[in-house]
C-alpha cells in the first residue's frame, strides 16, 4: 500500500505532470502530490500536449481539480517534424511528443508522470535518469 509519507520521500522534484490520462484519472493523487512537492519548495511543470490555444481553459480545469503549479507547457508544432530531435527515425507525432522530454531536461525535471507508453519510451531512451511514474498505481506505468 502507497503512503504519502513514502511518496513524500520517492517522488523527487521539480515534479512534471501530464495532463489528460495522468491528472485527468487521478485528479486527488494528482493535487496532493503537487501541494507535497511544492511544500518542499520544489516546482511543479504540468506538460501537456493539448493545444496552446486552450491555455486559459487548461489553466481553469487545473483549478478546478484542485492541481496547484509553478508552470504550464503546452506542446507546440503539432503536426510538424521537430528538426531539433536527435532522434530522426521517429514518426512526426513522436517527435512531437519527444518535446515532452526535451522540456523536462531543459526545467531539470527529475520524475515525470504519464500515461501515454509512448511518451514513457521516450523519457526511457532520451532521459534514462528521469524517474517515471513512481508510486503511482495505474495498469501500465512503470
Amino acid at each position: 500500500m502507497i503512503t504519502w509519507l513514502r511518496l513524500a520521500v520517492d517522488v523527487a522534484g521539480p515534479l512534471g505532470l501530464d495532463m489528460d490520462g495522468t491528472i485527468t484519472a487521478d485528479p486527488v493523487f494528482f493535487a496532493r502530490l503537487a501541494r507535497i512537492v511544492r511544500g518542499r519548495g520544489q516546482a511543479v511543470h504540468v506538460v501537456t500536449s493539448r493545444s496552446p490555444l486552450g491555455e486559459a481553459e487548461t489553466r481553469q480545469e487545473l483549478a478546478g481539480l484542485g492541481v496547484a503549479f509553478d508552470f504550464l507547457y503546452l506542446l507546440p508544432d503539432f503536426g510538424k517534424p521537430i528538426p531539433r530531435c536527435p532522434d530522426r527515425v521517429l514518426s512526426w507525432y513522436e517527435q512531437y511528443l519527444w518535446q515532452k522530454v526535451e522540456y523536462s531536461l531543459a526545467q531539470g525535471i527529475r520524475s515525470f508522470f504519464d500515461d501515454d507508453p509512448k511518451v514513457l519510451a521516450l523519457f526511457a531512451r532520451h532521459a534514462p535518469q528521469i524517474r517515471l511514474n513512481p508510486g503511482w498505481l495505474r495498469q501500465g506505468t512503470v
